[in-house]
């Protein structure tokens, strides 16, 4: 089978060389794009119209308008839509490169990773996401494109880096000048074959842009022949984006090798294979005014589609919806009722004072401007011809309520309905929010609210996964030529490097040996999402304040702990006094010299303080060995001093005892010489007693010296030996 060429839905045919069949087949793509968007179109156009504040038909609008009645509006929509569109504007979505193998590495999905956010952040990216995510959920559909640029536009320069291109993400900003493939089947669209980007200019204009066209002078038979294209006053200029397949045969063999040819050599398996163009026109319907060179890089259509609920119906075809999409009729509900209500407002009379004819005659200007002037007090008259004797009535107002309350009941029905058809839930109050006693309440209403509007956030990261799959793509092109970029860092911080160098080369902030290669391969591209800013932003402060705090806890040096607490400042965000500290804890680059000579200066006085350290600790010892040797003197003398008062007092009271003893013999000397024998034998006792008193007296005070001799020989010795080795303390930098 030979190779052949297909058209937009797959379809064998002939190769579209043939500007004529080319022009054929976008005229009838046109035509059957425009068809099916048009009912799309005409509901977005209609949402709009409510988003706008205008829900009234044009026929019912002139209706009341002619007749003087109020044809009001109670916007409830904009508040829902304002909210969903605002939590996707606080919490930005970025793309994220992974490898997924086939020349991918962590290195190269970094280095797509930085070139990508530096893209993002050069076009303000986060910004057309939401701008495409409000037209989506206002009315549906949403676009935006990714093209290229050249770097500089000097046509004077002879330097090849003018022909150094970048890439761009770029708005579109109205949705409707986009007719775009209606028959994907993907989820993102990837799988589009064709695609219109519309611009309808004036035939001067036209003139003045292209005027090398064929087609100038716009003649009725030129008009005529595209009715589609050239209108009165207008030209309609597109670009035709056109997915060019071929088909090509692949061979697997043996060997394992894949060829085109096998050339006689053992084949194993053989597929045909989709080689997938992608090519840019430039027409008006009637010629080609401009064309690609080369087919557009990588596979997909650069034109990112975001895409609301889509729901297909019993003909084949299929329907976007948007967010207001069912809340529309509720709200013109609600239109109808304010109306109605400020309509019966203003039919109520101003209710009159009724009496009798006669009773306002002598009062009449009082009575006629009492409902513009206070007056303290109105008189009435008694009528003509009244029977004498009855007094008759007061004037009276007639009563009139209007139906206010009826109208607020349905109002509040027309309101909960919008709530549901829209899928979000009630706004909290101020009194609700002033329960609230903690972030967590808030974060649980925020997630209820999210839920019903959740598939608008699908398609909206959707769309950023396909743009980030057609970067991924270009960027081995565009970036293809050896050249210095500035890339966007993680911390939002930038870094120079050079791209495709012959080999490796020294960083110039790092001095690391570096190279960025851009070859072609195979990435994961996913979204990167976080939490709401504030919560972010407390969860930030909280571990900070939890690192600051562990710091002496952490295995790590003192300069890494200092430079850790200088970041953690840096990120607190306090202002130039709080960059200043963070300065003086870790400084920069240009310091660093002044940090040198600062740490010098440190490790000489912690020399110098461990010296005197040393010296100190001798003295200290002595002190010690000193005081221990007065204690125990003291303690020798305490107990010495004790035993003598037990010794004087043990001879007092002996001494009392002898007397009692003399006394009873000289008062008894008529007794026989037993008793004198006795009491002789008495006082050789006492002697006795006495003797070994002091005996052991003499004892216990030489035990006591021998005592005292040692402890102070073995303090002299402990006290005349060398100090132990102090283990050397590291430096530590002055903070």
């Amino acid at each position: 089978m030979s190779e052949a060429a297909l058209d937009l839905y797959g379809r064998e045919v002939d190769s579209p060389d043939s500007e004529e069949n080319l022009l054929q087949e976008i005229r009838d793509r046109y035509r059957a794009y425009d068809t099916h968007w048009k009912k799309v179109r005409d509901e977005r156009d209609t949402d709009l119209r409510y988003i706008c504040g205008d829900p009234w038909d044009k026929f019912d609008r002139d209706a009341r308008e002619k007749a003087g009645r109020p044809c009001i509006n109670h916007d409830e929509l904009g508040q829902y839509v304002n909210h969903t569109v605002n939590s996707v504007r606080q919490n930005k979505r970025g793309i994220k490169v992974d490898p997924e193998g086939f020349g991918s590495d962590e290195q190269s999905a970094a280095l797509r990773q930085d070139l990508i956010r530096t893209i993002e952040y050069d076009c303000n990216a986060s910004s057309i996401y939401a701008a495409a995510y409000q037209d989506m959920v206002e009315g549906s559909y949403a676009f935006f494109r990714i093209t290229r640029r050249y770097v500089a536009e000097d046509v004077n320069s002879d330097d090849p880096r003018i022909f150094d291109q970048e890439i761009q993400i770029k708005p579109i900003s109205n949705p409707n000048s986009v007719l775009f493939d209606p028959r994907c089947k993907e989820p993102d669209w990837s799988d589009a074959r064709g695609a219109f980007v519309l611009e309808r200019m004036p035939k001067k204009e036209f003139k003045v842009r292209f005027p090398h066209a064929q087609m100038t002078d716009f003649s009725w038979s030129d008009q005529s022949f595209s009715s589609d294209w050239i209108f009165d006053q207008d030209v309609l200029v597109a670009e035709y984006w056109r997915v060019e397949i071929e088909r090509k045969k692949r061979y697997l063999l043996q060997s394992g090798e894949v060829v085109r040819e096998p050339r006689g050599r053992p084949v194993k398996k053989e597929r045909w294979v989709e080689e997938r163009n992608v090519m840019q026109y430039i027409t008006n319907g009637v010629e080609i005014l401009g064309r690609s060179e080369a087919p557009e890089p990588g596979t997909i259509i650069p034109i990112i589609p975001m895409i609301g609920l889509r729901r297909y119906l019993e003909d084949g075809g299929w329907m976007l919806f948007s967010l207001v999409r069912l809340a529309r009729d509720p709200q013109l509900s609600l239109a109808y009722l304010n109306s109605q209500e400020m309509e019966e407002a203003g039919l109520t009379p101003k209710s009159p004072f009724m009496g009798y004819k006669g009773q306002f005659d002598s009062s009449r200007d009082q009575w006629s401007n009492v409902t513009k002037i206070p007056y303290a007090f109105l008189e009435a008259d008694i009528p003509d011809n009244w029977p004498a004797g009855q007094v008759p009535p007061l004037p009276q107002r007639v009563p009139f309520t209007p139906n206010f309350q009826a109208y607020e009941v349905a109002k509040d029905s027309c309101r909960r309905a919008i709530q549901a058809a829209m899928g979000v839930t009630p706004l909290p109050t101020a009194m609700q929010r002033s329960n609230e006693k903690s972030g967590v309440a808030l974060d649980r209403i925020e997630t209820l609210e999210a839920l019903g509007s959740f598939h608008f956030m699908d398609g909206y990261d959707r769309a950023i996964r396909l743009a980030g799959k057609v970067i991924d793509q270009w960027i081995p092109e565009v970036y293809s030529r050896e050249r210095v970029k500035h890339v966007r860092k993680p911390d939002d911080s930038y870094r120079r490097i050079q791209l495709n160098t012959p080999g490796p080369y020294a960083d110039e902030k790092t001095g690391a040996t570096v190279q960025f290669p851009v070859e072609p391969a195979e990435h994961s591209i996913s979204i990167s999402t976080g939490p709401s800013v504030n919560s972010q932003r407390d969860a930030v402060s909280k571990f900070l304040d939890g690192l600051i705090s562990q710091l002496p806890q952490l295995p790590i040096t003192p300069p890494q702990a200092a430079r850790l607490l200088s970041l953690a400042i840096q990120m607190k965000n306090l202002g130039p006094k709080g960059d200043e500290m963070a300065e003086i804890i870790s400084p920069t680059e240009g310091n660093a010299q002044e940090s040198q000579q600062q740490m010098m200066q440190a490790q000489v006085q912690l020399q110098q303080q461990g010296v005197l350290i040393q010296q100190l600790q001798m003295e200290l010892q002595k002190l010690q060995v000193e005081k221990q040797a007065k204690v125990v003197e003291g303690e020798y003398k305490v107990l010495t001093e004790k035993m003598r008062t037990d010794a004087s007092l043990l001879v007092e009271r002996l001494k009392v005892d002898a007397q009692i003893a003399t006394a009873e013999i000289n008062a008894k000397a008529q007794q026989a010489d037993a008793r004198l024998a006795a009491v002789h034998e008495l006082n050789k006792q006492s002697r006795e007693q006495l003797h070994d008193i002091h005996i052991e007296e003499k004892s216990h005070e030489h035990e006591l010296r021998l005592a005292q001799h040692d402890y102070l020989q073995q303090a002299l010795e402990a006290a005349t030996q060398p100090p132990p080795e102090q283990p050397e303390q590291p430096a530590q930098t002055e903070v």
